[in-house]
């Protein structure tokens, strides 16, 4: 950070940070199961899995657990399931009604201090603007990656370095905002800020072990954080 503690660019995760994106993915997931003739998993289940972008997300539900690798499930079954995922999300993946308290007066006010904005998400990136822009978040934002830009996804330090250089910020100047162990890990390891949120898809995970800079129950609470980072 600079010497005033206020960061020139704020990265943020999309899904379970900005929005609660989980009834979406859920229609699409249930749809590729549904099409492969296997049972629909519940939404309990679905928040779980979310984290480490579509594949895996479809390879926990067609395994029905979270700790698994994307070899321990059919590939021709995982093809098609991304398949019918991608189609069915594209037809839903508006979430407007579902925008956390506080996201878009904050990302205002960030706006307003000078501060770059990109959104850093291990979701593919072709569905960013379409979860966004009927929202009218995406005009907020400087920048935005998905996961399929660069090999690299979270918690690899990697994507905020890319974001970073792109919008022409050393990343020492940079803060990571999410809800999960991925997002903090990132920050982790690219050696800046993370601040961890309470709500999301973050199970429950001890984020102060993790490392995180700071632990929020509510979005607002970034600009209290700028206004005094100590």
């Amino acid at each position: 950070m600079n010497r005033q503690g206020v960061p020139r660019l704020i990265m943020f995760d999309l899904d379970g940070t900005l929005a609660d994106t989980a009834f979406q993915l859920g229609i699409a997931v249930n749809a590729a199961l549904r099409d492969l003739g296997k049972k629909e998993i519940s939404m309990d289940a679905l928040r779980s899995y979310i984290g480490n972008g579509a594949t895996m997300l479809l390879a926990r539900a067609l395994a029905g657990r979270r700790d698994i690798s994307l070899t321990d499930v059919d590939d021709k079954e995982l093809f098609r399931a991304r398949s019918v995922f991608n189609d069915t999300y594209l037809s839903c993946c508006d979430c407007s009604s579902k925008i956390y308290p506080g996201v878009v007066d904050t990302l205002s006010e960030l706006k307003n201090l000078g501060i770059r904005l990109a959104v850093v998400t291990n979701k593919p990136h072709r569905f960013i603007e379409p979860v966004l822009e009927p929202s009218g978040l995406l005009d907020y934002f400087d920048f935005w990656l998905g996961s399929e830009v660069i090999p690299e996804k979270k918690p690899d330090k990697a994507p905020l370095l890319y974001t970073a250089s792109r919008l022409g910020v050393s990343v020492d100047d940079s803060w990571m905002v999410g809800d999960s162990v991925n997002d903090i890990l990132a920050a982790v390891n690219a050696g800046i800020p993370g601040i961890a949120l309470t709500f999301g898809y973050n199970q429950g995970v001890d984020f102060q072990k993790l490392g995180a800079f700071r632990i929020i129950d509510d979005f607002r609470d970034i600009l209290a954080i700028i206004k005094d980072p100590n």
